[in-house]
């Protein structure tokens, strides 16, 4: 009798077994079949009418898998999985998902609907991002920013504190994922002026980032502001734009009170090369600080000859010996040339 029950223990665990084995291996099939007809490059009716049964009777968990390699795919492709999975019973499980009492499924609910764009998706992403909370706020913003949404982008600058507890990098990383057509929105947004510092600086820091030229007097007058963290920014972003309408704002900023702001006018002008920085800039090389020292060095090596000349002078008799120590390490190669 127990050699009885045994074997059919036995037998019942290794069927379980194999239809497990079976059902991921339909699984695997079916969610291939999905990425592959998600990434078809001509969208004819007869691909088109195939894609919409297989994603309706495929499991969820599959379609969202074969959804997620989206992610890499190019725009127009998501764009035309979008508009013809809009009505998709799970996609459309997905935008009223947006409205669930758990931030957590609204914040996965919006990831997926970034990778399928579509009008009835934008709209879902439009009012969540506006509901909140943050943890939703800035996952809508990063699905929006998928779909290009420049309306969005727009509610983004004017409500910053709405996303108040991010990091400088990670809301600087939100406003260029909405993309380069999106730059002129950002600088119309600095001309304008805002109250938060924090997005003040994430969008000096998108400007310099995206080498958008015409922001560079709003973003020179950013050297003036109380905040340090927005006058380094915009050194740096200075420097990344390299305007020669910048030279002055930023010689005038190696006097700043603050160290980081003069270390970084000082790479910001080797950036530009801009010739009337030789004399600025040595006087920089006697500055308390290291890396105000230092950026002016590397600064006065690329304004070539006339910069060479003034640190071999510096380095042969200036009566400070922090400032021949810099020049010379900075004429004999010293350490690499990049901005802290």
């Amino acid at each position: 009798m127990f050699a009885v029950m045994l074997s059919v223990s036995t037998l019942a665990l290794l069927t379980a077994r194999h239809a497990r084995r079976r059902a991921r291996r339909h699984a695997a099939h079916d969610r291939q079949r999905l990425e592959s007809l998600l990434r078809e490059p001509h969208a004819s009716t007869a691909s088109a009418a195939t894609l919409r049964h297989t994603a309706r009777v495929a499991d969820a968990e599959v379609l969202w898998a074969a959804v997620e390699t989206l992610s890499i795919a190019p725009v127009r492709v998501r764009r035309r999985a979008g508009e013809l999975l809009e009505r998709n019973p799970y996609v459309v499980a997905e935008r009223r998902a947006l409205r669930d009492d758990s931030p957590w499924r609204r914040e996965l609910a919006a990831r997926r609907l970034a990778l399928l764009p579509s009008p009835p998706s934008r709209r879902a992403l439009r009012r969540a991002l506006v509901g909140g909370p943050e943890l939703v706020t800035l996952a809508a913003a990063a699905a929006l920013a998928q779909h290009r949404d420049r309306a969005a982008l727009r509610w983004v600058l004017a409500h910053g504190p709405g996303l108040s507890h991010r990091t400088p990098r990670a809301t600087v990383a939100l406003l260029r994922s909405f993309g380069p057509r999106t730059l002129p929105d950002i600088a119309a947004a600095l001309e304008r002026g805002t109250t938060n510092p924090r997005l003040e600086r994430a969008m000096i820091e998108a400007l310099g980032l995206g080498c958008f030229q015409a922001a560079g007097a709003a973003i020179a007058a950013r050297l003036q502001s109380s905040e340090l963290d927005v006058r380094v920014a915009s050194a740096r972003a200075l420097g990344r734009l390299k305007s020669d309408q910048a030279s002055v704002p930023l010689m005038l900023a190696l006097d700043d009170p603050e160290w980081p702001v003069r270390a970084q006018a000082a790479w910001a002008l080797g950036r530009i090369g801009t010739p009337e920085a030789v004399a600025p800039l040595v006087a920089r090389l006697s500055d308390l600080a290291w890396w105000v020292r230092r950026h002016a060095a590397y600064a006065l090596l690329e304004l070539g000859e006339p910069g060479h000349r003034a640190l071999t002078e510096v380095g042969a008799r200036a009566p400070d010996p922090y400032a021949r120590d810099m020049a010379c390490e900075a004429l004999a190669g010293g350490f690499p040339t990049r901005a802290a």
